[in-house]
């Protein structure tokens, strides 16, 4: 009779074990949600991309695992501004968080908010003192960790956060895995080093450019005079191989990312997106850094999507995106319904962002991708200056006109996709016609709709962050 009352009792664990794994799988039902933003990395030093230096290989697997758009743009060239736009679908004219004096509204709706609704659990962990949650980053997110910032001295530049952020990303999967996995995760990852000053372990120095024998002192970059536009070439080679060395030690800790998932065996039920804010520019338009134009150098951003369940490898998408599509895709992707007031509904059809899960999942055939304007903005020198991209030309407008700059730049992208010549006022000024009432279109419809910011009172230690980066005029 004893055996038979162990038998039963074993039968009953084993019972409660099964059906404590169905609850969780039927909970799980949802995709994990991973989403990266490499902060100041262009596209076109990621090799799925064409770059010839191997820097990116973690990147360029994803690539080939799911879907890579060719040419994806971001909404601002430099970090609070575009990861707002990121993170809520709005363009900076509506969400208008676009300097250390603002933050976001909580009438605003974010993607973590919308998931944290559908029963996700929401973190983020930030490397970067321009992600805090003091500009209403963290709203929607369970928990936000920006402790590798706030431990920093006022001199951010030279910190190194991959590392650290590999560390809590393992510690909060190991949490969420020991906790019985009751609830998909939203995790949102903003890696830091690739961000300047470029300073990257000898070893990733020597990789890139093992015989150079110069001098070339990278540090405090933006306020470096040896770093000018009548630099040493030799010198600027140095100086683009240093950003080289951190792009790929940055893409050497995402490797030990998604390892930790595919350990975890929850890899392919993951939805991965790899994306940037803005990359940086090496004085293509006389410029160093970012956030000063609004060339392609600093607004082309890699964006790739893994998510086997639903994407078939090895895509590439030739036509436009926007930094504000990614939000909606992946509620998409996810099958969560996005919250009313999510993104901006009262804009045009054009102006607004688009769900990209019909373009990419599934099997073909699928329908063709509409051409998609890209709208872009910034404030420099007390001025503004707004961009119109389509997948042939470029219009970019400064208020007021900015000093030895004309107030109009005109681009041809198939004849000049480097930007070089201004056909504005010339006999091939053919694109401004069409052009210059897109963009007042899009600035009037932007007009009508609501904003969601509100003023943030200074904060002294982050002020000397944000200035020691020359994000303080």
């Amino acid at each position: 009779m004893s055996r038979v009352v162990r038998v039963l009792a074993l039968l009953s664990v084993a019972a409660g074990v099964l059906w404590a794994w169905a609850g969780a799988r039927a909970r799980q039902a949802q995709p994990n949600i991973v989403l990266v933003s490499i902060d100041s990395l262009r596209a076109d030093h990621v090799g799925a991309y064409g770059y010839p230096r191997d820097t990116s290989p973690t990147i360029d697997g994803l690539a080939r695992d799911g879907v890579l758009f060719e040419q994806a743009f971001s909404s601002a060239p430099w970090t609070i501004p575009a990861h707002m736009s990121l993170l809520t679908g709005l363009p900076p004219e509506l969400h208008r968080v676009e300097s250390r004096a603002s933050k976001l509204s909580p009438d605003a709706v974010t993607l973590a908010e919308v998931l944290r609704d559908a029963g996700y659990t929401t973190a983020g962990i930030v490397s970067g003192p321009t992600v805090m949650g003091r500009y209403g980053f963290d709203q929607g997110f369970t928990s936000y960790d920006e402790s590798m910032v706030e431990k920093r001295p006022a001199r951010v530049a030279n910190a190194v956060t991959s590392p650290g952020l590999v560390r809590l990303v393992d510690a909060f999967l190991t949490r969420w895995h020991d906790g019985g996995r009751a609830q998909p995760f939203f995790l949102f990852l903003h890696m830091w080093d690739v961000h300047y000053d470029y300073a990257p372990p000898d070893t990733y120095v020597r990789r890139f450019d093992p015989d150079y024998t110069g001098g070339l002192d990278a540090r405090d970059l933006e306020h470096n005079t040896r770093l000018n536009a009548r630099m040493d070439a030799r010198d600027l080679q140095h100086l683009v191989a240093l950003y080289d060395g951190e792009i790929r030690y940055t893409d050497d800790h995402l490797a030990q990312v998604v390892a930790r998932l595919r350990t975890l065996g929850v890899l392919d039920d993951t939805i991965l997106v790899v994306t940037a804010d803005h990359g940086d520019e090496f004085f293509e338009h006389g410029q160093k850094g970012h956030a000063k134009t609004l060339y392609d150098e600093v607004l082309h951003v890699p964006l790739v999507v893994r998510y086997p369940r639903r994407i078939a490898a090895g895509q590439r998408v030739a036509e436009q995106v926007r930094a504000t599509d990614v939000a909606p895709t992946i509620l998409g992707l996810a099958g969560v319904a996005a919250t009313p007031g999510f993104g901006a509904p009262g804009l045009a059809r054009e102006h607004r962002s688009l769900d990209l899960t019909p373009y990419v999942a599934g099997a073909p055939p699928r329908p063709g991708l509409p051409a998609l304007p890209a709208f872009s903005t910034t404030r420099w020198l007390g001025g503004r200056q707004n961009a119109l991209r389509t997948a042939g030309a470029k219009l970019i407008r400064y208020q007021p006109p900015l000093p030895h700059r004309a107030g109009i730049e005109v681009f041809d992208l198939g004849a000049d996709p480097g930007e070089q010549t201004n056909l504005h006022g010339s006999m091939r000024d053919q694109f401004l016609a069409t052009l210059t009432p897109r963009l007042e279109d899009w600035a009037s419809d932007a007009s009508r709709q609501t904003t969601h910011a509100l003023a943030l009172a200074p904060a002294p230690e982050q002020d000397a962050r944000l200035r020691a980066l020359g994000y303080v005029e």
